[in-house]
């Protein structure tokens, strides 16, 4: 084979590769807008949608009822934080995960079940079982995922907190935090 047809194939290879990483970074794009399109149109809510997709979330409810949440997300970490939310009633917080790895940090002394169709998938319960009035109830389906769900007072005190976050700040931990 002559130089000009060894040439004319590495052409025709790196055309395809600029194609196809053309359609794969359109696509990352699409689904991308896609998922923050469905936490954006559920703002207003009673039961609010978080979404992340290939991302790192921080979301933290603030001092206020807590009516439950869909959490949709794909190839994240996403922690949610309820340490401060007031439950006055049994909620759901209802997952579809993949390839993610889920924290959700509850008030201390709060139920929780989770009933979680897992394949692939580490779930922990690092609670402290107490009884109380209402329960968090966590369902839904997790592939190839890590799901912990931690009290705030197994998971740290305010001091810990705080160092944690400026450790964060430092080596540029979690770049994005929704707030409700």
């Amino acid at each position: 084979m002559s130089f000009t047809g060894k040439l004319l194939k590495i052409s025709a290879v790196a055309i395809v590769a600029g194609v196809a990483i053309k359609i794969g970074t359109d696509k990352y794009r699409q689904k991308k807008k896609e998922y923050a399109r469905i936490e954006e149109k559920s703002k207003n809510d009673l039961i609010r949608k978080y979404t992340a997709f290939f991302d790192r979330k921080l979301v933290e409810i603030e001092d206020g009822s807590f009516e439950g949440c869909d959490i949709k997300s794909l190839g994240s970490k996403l922690v949610i934080d309820l340490s401060r939310a007031v439950i006055e009633k049994d909620v759901y917080i209802s997952v579809d995960l993949k390839a993610t790895s889920l924290t959700v940090i509850l008030p201390s002394g709060q139920s929780v079940r989770s009933d979680i169709n897992n394949i692939f998938t580490k779930v922990t319960d690092n609670t402290d079982s107490a009884e109380s009035e209402h329960t968090i109830y966590i369902v839904g389906k997790a592939r190839g995922c890590n799901v912990e769900i931690a009290s705030d007072s197994v998971f740290m005190d305010d001091d810990i907190k705080e160092e944690y976050e400026d450790f964060n700040e430092i080596v540029g931990g979690f770049d994005n935090t929704a707030e409700e």
